[in-house]
């Protein structure tokens, strides 16, 4: 079901996002999970969401598209989310457009505001009981024309459960740290040695980034090199 869309119907939308599925004309990126693509008609922009695969794999990336849908509207009317419209047809996210580049491609000034609204956020998300997981990859951090952070791309985010839920209230508490690590590295781009003593304070490596680094560091230097 779509909310706030006075432009186009659902059905109409959901034939459109038909027809182009198995096009690259409109597609912005797309995975063994699913396909997003760019929705640009009459002056009007979209973002849509859709699910791949085959029999026993799309159900699965239908389920995790969802459950971004059910994080989107918890942190609904937060300024660094993107605006969700829905669930066209029950199976595609249809979210705002966002004008703008990734901070892979525009990364602002380490002094700028971005960082200061970005912890804002960041905290803003946290309070709301759902902590995005993989902020650190710059894909998932739009800067906007006039220099705003927006966050996207929930699909592996944690929602905190009330009562008692041991392993879902873990891997919040240890996404939230990911989370404060990850604004730290966008902000000091990976130079962790100017990190200010306030700043500090936040960022703890985890032990789970630290064994994944040791793994990557491995496969780098000890298996590929058996390929070179």
């Amino acid at each position: 079901m779509l909310e706030n869309l006075d432009f186009i119907s659902e059905s109409e939308l959901t034939d459109w996002v038909n027809s182009h599925l198995e096009s690259a004309a409109k597609e912005l990126s797309a995975g063994y999970q699913g396909k997003t693509l760019l929705y640009s008609e009459n002056g009007h922009k979209l973002v849509i969401k859709a699910p791949l695969g085959n029999l026993l794999t799309r159900p699965i990336n239908l389920f995790l598209l969802r459950h971004e849908y059910r994080i989107y509207q918890i942190l609904s009317g937060m300024q660094a989310v993107p605006v969700c419209y829905g669930m066209a047809n029950e199976e595609y996210l249809v979210l705002e457009f966002i004008e703008g580049h990734t901070i892979r491609q525009n990364r602002p000034d380490s002094s700028s505001s971005f960082y200061v609204e970005l912890f804002e956020a960041v905290e803003e998300m946290h309070h709301r009981q759902v902590a995005h997981f993989d902020l650190k990859r710059a894909e998932n951090l739009m800067v906007t024309e006039d220099n705003k952070p927006k966050i996207i791309d929930f699909g592996v985010s944690i929602n905190k459960k009330s009562g008692f839920h041991w392993l879902n209230q873990y891997l919040f508490k240890l996404a939230k740290q990911f989370d404060y690590n990850a604004w730290a590295r966008h902000k000091y781009a990976k130079d962790m040695q100017s990190m200010s003593e306030e700043d500090r304070a936040y960022y703890k490596k985890t032990a789970l980034e630290i064994a994944s680094k040791k793994i990557k560091r491995f496969y780098k230097d000890r298996i590929l090199r058996l390929f070179k």
